[in-house]
C-alpha cells in the first residue's frame, strides 16, 4: 500500500487527513479511521492455533468475539458472586449478632 492512500479504503490521501500515532498508518477522514479502528479491536484477540490478525477470515473472528464475550461473562459473574457473598456475610452476621445491618461498626449502642 503507498504511503499517499487511505489504510482502509486505499483513496488518496489530501490535505487534513488523520495518522494513527502509534501504528502510524494514514486514514482519509476521521470515518475511515473509526472503521480502520474496529476492525482493529475485534481481530487482534488471540486464538490457539492461529497467530495472524483475522481481518478477511469471518471464522477467526467470530472465535475472536466468542472468546472475548467469554472472558467479559467470566469477570461478570465473579463480581456478582462477590457482592452477593458480602451481602450474605452481612445478612448472616446481622441475623445471628442480632444487631442492625445499617448501623456502622463502633456506632451508637
Amino acid at each position: 500500500m503507498c504511503a499517499s492512500t487511505c489504510s482502509t479504503c486505499s483513496r488518496s490521501i489530501r490535505s487534513g487527513y488523520v495518522r494513527h500515532v502509534r501504528t502510524q498508518r494514514r486514514y482519509c477522514d476521521y470515518d475511515c479511521y473509526r472503521r480502520g479502528e474496529l476492525v482493529t479491536l475485534l481481530t487482534h484477540w488471540s486464538v490457539p492455533g492461529h497467530n495472524g490478525p483475522a481481518s478477511g477470515n469471518v471464522e477467526v473472528a467470530a472465535r475472536n468475539a466468542i472468546e472475548m464475550f467469554t472472558v467479559l461473562g467470566a469477570v461478570l459473574c465473579w463480581s456478582c458472586t462477590m457482592h452477593a457473598f458480602a451481602f450474605a456475610r452481612i445478612l448472616t452476621g446481622a441475623y445471628s449478632d442480632g444487631r442492625d445491618p445499617t448501623t456502622m461498626e463502633g456506632g451508637d449502642t
